[in-house]
């Protein structure tokens, strides 16, 4: 079941991307994932460390998750995780 549900995770994105004309391989989108951070400044807001890529602009559009900004206040971070977790 564990498994079953992994590969689940890991081929939603990549099925949701297709939908939208875009295919990238589950491979570049755990990538582009895994480099997506951010650091804290002083707990007032985070800046973005990552660049934009194909990737993460598709995920972007596809999930409507606002990757794009710089700077991200803590609240609206935890609005998004929110989100994604429901």
């Amino acid at each position: 079941m564990i498994c079953f549900t992994a590969l689940l995770i890991y081929r939603l994105p990549e099925k949701k991307l297709d939908q939208q004309g875009t295919h990238f391989t589950v491979e570049n989108i755990v990538e582009t994932l895994r480099n997506m951070e951010v650091d804290n400044l002083e707990d007032m807001c985070f800046k973005s460390t990552y660049t934009s890529s194909q990737v993460c602009t598709a995920l972007n559009a596809a999930f409507d998750l606002g990757l794009d900004k710089k700077y991200y206040q803590p609240k609206e971070l935890n609005k998004k995780i929110k989100r994604i977790l429901e």
